[in-house]
């Protein structure tokens, strides 16, 4: 009996499935590379095409067979440099498809651009998937096709022949954004960036430019760890969501954007939690779980294949924790910390029995890279002259800074004393914008070594940027590259930034920080702003106002003289 119901059920959802795609075009692509998987599902979903792809070559020899049933239906079959199944556009060919198109090109995503609109092109890093994803329902939406940049110091050629193909504007996505060198962005005078310092905040922006175009009461909540076909839909957008939690701006898009239902595909399983944490701050949104598309081996076989999910890169996010001590000069805990995968934000926590607790500010940490962070908290009378009897520590760390979702916590018994005096000294003394190196520059003066950020708000927009570890022997400048627009430089000319900085006497001992706010200028547009004087030298504008003082205080004498006369 359960092998009959087994049966019925999957003749019946073939039936559906073969009802559905009769007299449709479908897109086949055969690549096993994900950036060549998210660009045809843009080019299908696009064009209102059905798309399949597979990841095992039964998956392939199933496709094969099974999207060609219908000899009149017209299949586009489109094989990257590294197909899964080599003699796969044969066995299509072998099924007697009556509109068959084989594309077999070198170039993929080139390919794909070369049949869609010039309107708009959106560029994004290759390294990890979660930014095309991001993207790919609004690229779907709007016919953008995908290009993407492997190693921005290495994409030059990339950038002239994007610029050659002559899009109305370009989009840069991602980091790569101000990753890019400025001479290749300025090739492209109708550009647009979304780079916000957070991969949530550039996909909530995104997700609003997908809504102000397509409104829609639903979204699908994805980690950007895998890919499945039905996730470039360009009747809603994809909302990121954390293993463990989701970032405090999530509930308010979803508030504000008047979302009321959300899906989750079900190989997505690792954000189920964070989904959970979801619903408790957003309890009107319903969630519903979507399965995937997989198949049976044929032949005597009844064992299922794998769902058609694809893994995306993602970053690497591993913290060790090295050692922990207790400064007694700086009356602070201080916690060693290395970077074991990709850049990593970092937060950590102390609790000390009767005398209590801590908290160090948020930092960031590059990969392979080791550094000394301090908790300041007094804990003297817990000690015995040499040690600290007990603490807990925890340590919060995740690769984006809006989402900390790893949690380590760690018991420690006598924590060492050390009377390690720290004698560096930095300050920041001003904060500039260079139009011709499209870079901020900060000017540092003091003694050490300094890391840390600034954060500005354009267009409502929260701008964090990250200044790199530097050794600072008197007045030292720190460039870090941002593109800016003439109009966001007219914007920030004279907008309050706030810095965050960490120093110490070694780049790995940084237990010093320092935070305050400074005005943001660009000097080209302070010289020569607008006015009457603008060009007059201000020596010049000195005398003839003491002139002007002068003259009006020998008036007020001859007028007080002149009253004086009368009786």
């Amino acid at each position: 009996m359960h092998s009959i119901s087994r049966r019925l059920f999957i003749g019946t959802v073939f039936l559906l499935l073969l009802f559905a795609l009769a007299n449709a075009t479908t897109v086949i692509l055969n690549s096993q590379d994900y950036s060549d998987v998210i660009a045809g599902a843009v080019y299908a979903v696009s064009n209102d095409y059905q798309y399949v792809f597979a990841l095992t070559p039964n998956q392939s020899v199933f496709i094969s067979q099974y999207y060609t049933l219908n000899p009149a239906e017209p299949i586009i079959y489109v094989e990257g440099h590294k197909p899964v199944l080599a003699n796969m556009a044969s066995l299509i060919r072998e099924s007697g498809v009556h509109n068959l198109t084989v594309a077999q090109p070198p170039d993929v995503e080139a390919w794909i651009a070369g049949r869609m609109p010039r309107e708009q092109a959106i560029v994004v890093g290759r390294p990890y998937g979660q930014d095309a994803l991001s993207v790919s329902s609004y690229a779907s939406l709007t016919s953008s096709p995908l290009f993407f940049v492997d190693d921005p110091s290495d994409s030059a050629a990339l950038m002239a022949n994007l610029s050659a193909m002559g899009y109305h504007s370009v989009l840069f996505y991602g980091p790569v954004a101000h990753q890019l060198p400025s001479n290749q962005l300025l090739l492209f005078p109708n550009r647009r960036t979304i780079d916000l310092g957070s991969k949530y905040l550039n996909n909530l922006k995104i997700a609003s430019e997908f809504l102000a175009i397509q409104p829609a009461t639903q979204a699908m909540f994805v980690s950007g760890r895998t890919f499945e076909k039905s996730m470039a839909d360009k009747n809603f957008p994809l909302l990121l969501a954390g293993r463990s939690d989701v970032p405090i701006e999530v509930p308010d898009f979803i508030s504000q954007n008047g979302i009321r239902s959300g899906v989750v595909f079900a190989g997505d399983s690792d954000i189920v939690d964070g989904l959970n944490r979801l619903r408790t701050v957003s309890p009107n949104l319903s969630l519903f779980v979507k399965f995937g598309e997989g198949y049976l081996y044929g032949g005597q076989s009844s064992q299922p294949m794998p769902l058609m999910v694809i893994p995306l890169p993602a970053p690497r996010i591993a913290i060790e924790v090295i050692n922990l001590s207790y400064n007694v000069p700086s009356k602070s805990f201080e916690v060693r910390l290395a970077s074991r995968g990709d850049f990593a934000s970092i937060r950590s926590s102390i609790t000390v029995p009767s005398v209590g607790a801590a908290e160090s500010s948020q930092i960031s940490l590059d990969p392979n890279a080791t550094t000394t962070l301090a908790i300041p908290l007094d804990a003297l009378r817990a000690s015995d002259g040499r040690f600290i009897g007990q603490a807990m520590l925890t340590v919060r760390y995740g690769e984006d800074s809006r989402l900390l979702e790893n949690v380590d916590t760690i018991s420690f018994v006598d924590v060492p004393i050390s009377y390690y005096n720290d004698t560096s000294f930095v300050r920041v003394l001003n904060i500039t914008y260079s139009d011709a190196d499209k870079s901020f520059v900060i000017v540092l003066d003091g003694q050490g070594w300094v890391e840390g950020q600034i954060q500005f708000t354009i267009n409502n927009q929260p701008i964090t940027l990250r200044l790199p570890s530097t050794q600072v022997n008197g007045r030292t400048s720190v460039s870090v590259k941002y593109l800016l627009s003439p109009d966001e430089e007219k914007f920030v000319n004279g907008l309050p930034a706030d810095y965050f900085i960490r120093s110490g006497d070694r780049p790995d001992i940084l237990i010093k920080e320092t935070r305050g706010q400074n005005v943001v200028l660009v000097p080209s547009l302070t010289q020569n702003s607008e006015g009457p004087f603008a060009n007059v030298p201000w020596a010049t504008i000195c005398f003839f106002s003491f002139a002007i003082v002068a003259v009006l205080l020998l008036l007020r004498h001859f007028v007080q003289r002149q009253s004086d006369s009368f009786d």
